[in-house]
């Protein structure tokens, strides 16, 4: 699959202030953090690049994932304009960690979310 839709799972073993880019600086608590992106090309390059701590800082993720331990990603074929939708089922079992975050783009609330456990409540 060189083309969909993923979330990525992160892990904070500690609190933590994190300044995400021009969104401002937010506190992290230790726990676990869903990312709903996509990609229309080199999926596996984009899940890859969410992993490594030395890159450029471009996108909202970037700034959290050379913070986190990125523990995998789930792929999920669909097209981009499914994004949000993923993003909405999330919201239904987590909590929207920060308002926007990676959804400069849309008009959703946001496609990074939050739990203190892996499992849903």
């Amino acid at each position: 699959m060189d083309s969909g839709l993923y979330i990525a799972v992160f892990h904070f073993p500690q609190t933590r202030d994190i300044t995400i880019g021009k969104l401002g600086t937010f506190n992290f608590q230790a726990g676990f953090y869903f990312y709903v992106g996509t990609a229309q090309r080199n999926l596996d390059a984009r899940i890859e690049r969410h992993g490594r701590q030395d890159k450029p800082l471009r996108w909202h993720i970037d700034y959290l994932s050379i913070h986190a331990y990125m523990l995998g990603a789930i792929l999920i074929d669909g097209p981009r304009d499914r994004e949000c939708d993923l993003a909405t089922k999330l919201h239904d079992l987590y909590e929207l960690a920060i308002p926007h975050f990676g959804a400069s783009d849309c008009r959703c609330g946001g496609h990074l979310f939050y739990s203190e456990t892996l499992s849903h409540q």
